[in-house]
């Protein structure tokens, strides 16, 4: 007995001394006792505790509170990874087991303006290599980002990066025979099912980046725009609940790029709420026809949506996740003059590594516990709410502490 109250003792003491990510001096009489915990392991210490608080939902019917408890839907978040596969790996290890599905809302390289499509692709190479090593079992979805695609084409990055998405989950492309990156994958955990839906927000040909279309751009095709409506109707028809998920958010909100719910700084080139209108109007059993026009200097790529959804079933959305903007910033898509308030949840997240400025607002210290940023989403669709994780970075640069768990309404 005495022997495991010596052990338990010192198990205790190493762990306090190493508070921060590096461990305090201590004297020789001491050293051959002193037992090291991994940083991985100090991490899931830290973030055990709010994960298991709200990975589970307690059954509700008419009389109150029941007592059969569920599985919440579970989906790791991550986003602007900008090379830091040693991050992504420990990301992937921490989904194993824990996770339903990895997003990751674009941006794996750090490629520039004036980039060349052989560098744009070389730096996405770190992180190809860390997917080829699979992820466990998780089936894993992600998007491009602005900085994955400067003169790059379809069929390039196709091969090098959607081909490893389609190693590690069953995905549905929309148009794979011409290298199209927007498709889906169904999850299921014991409870539900949800589509995620990859959506390619630089859907443009060969050869118009950057003669037509800017560095921070987004453009959809005619192509994309029908697959979309065609595969929201079948989720639908088929009850499942759907999430979308893409680089930039929709939404005009009227704080300026810097503020903590600041909209992206992309250029839309066909109108940012096309892709709410027409959720929107599926939610509402509506028809919507119009024509979104092309605004890029000779371009030809306008989109029109004719659609009546009256007979539509209901569609259960549940949000959209994006990047870009390194910011855990959520809001409502709105247009700032108020003519239009969408049931549209636009769920942000910071930067898996800090590269790059945008908004990141929490310290990243590199070789610490808090050199990493990411969240696991409960997604609740009985209470249409997402209890969400927060691991990681945590201190705000105003020296204040972040929220772990914040709960966000996704119907309104």
């Amino acid at each position: 007995m005495k022997r495991i109250i010596i052990a338990a003792f010192l198990l205790i003491s190493s762990i306090s001394v190493q508070a921060g990510d590096k461990v305090r001096p201590v004297s020789d009489s001491v050293r051959t006792n002193f037992v090291e915990i991994p940083l991985a392991t100090r991490r899931l210490i830290a973030f055990e505790p709010y994960y298991y608080a709200v990975r589970h939902g307690r059954r509700n019917d008419a009389l109150g509170v029941g007592n059969a408890w569920y599985d919440r839907f579970r989906i790791m978040h991550i986003t602007d990874v900008h090379r830091s596969a040693a991050l992504l790996s420990e990301a992937i290890s921490l989904a194993s087991g824990r996770c339903d599905v990895i997003a990751n809302t674009g941006d794996d390289g750090w490629a520039s303006s004036n980039s060349t499509g052989q560098y744009t692709l070389g730096l996405l190479d770190n992180v190809e290599g860390i997917l080829s090593q699979g992820t466990g079992g998780v089936p894993y979805v992600g998007v491009n980002g602005n900085h994955d695609v400067p003169n790059t084409t379809k069929a390039e990055y196709f091969r090098k990066m959607s081909s490893k998405i389609s190693s590690l989950s069953d995905v549905h492309w929309g148009d794979p025979a011409n290298f199209r990156t927007y498709g889906y994958v169904d999850v299921s955990n014991k409870r539900e099912t949800i589509r995620m839906i990859m959506l390619d927000m630089f859907d443009y040909p060969d050869g118009e980046y950057s003669t037509k279309r800017k560095f921070m751009t987004c453009t959809f095709s005619q192509a994309q725009v029908d697959w979309l409506i065609a595969t929201l109707k079948d989720a639908v028809a088929k009850g499942y609940k759907v999430i979308t998920m893409g680089h930039y958010s929709f939404g005009d909100n009227d704080l300026p790029f810097g503020e903590e719910k600041a909209k992206p700084d992309a250029d839309f080139y066909q109108d940012w709420w096309m892709i709410p209108d027409i959720i929107d109007a599926m939610q509402h059993k509506t028809t919507l026809s119009h024509t979104y026009k092309d605004k890029a200097k000779g371009g030809t790529q306008d989109i029109t949506v004719n659609e009546d959804f009256s007979g539509l079933g209901d569609l259960h959305y549940i949000c959209h996740l994006f990047g870009h903007i390194h910011s855990k910033n959520f809001y409502r898509c709105q247009k700032t003059d108020g003519s239009k308030m969408y049931d549209i949840l636009m769920l942000g997240e910071h930067s898996l590594a800090a590269k790059g400025t945008a908004l990141n607002k929490t310290y990243h210290d590199a070789g610490t516990i808090n050199e990493i940023s990411l969240s696991i989403l409960e997604i609740d669709t009985s209470e249409h709410c997402i209890y969400r994780v927060s691991y990681g970075a945590y201190m705000n640069y105003d020296n204040s502490p972040s929220s772990v768990i914040t709960k966000i309404p996704y119907r309104f």
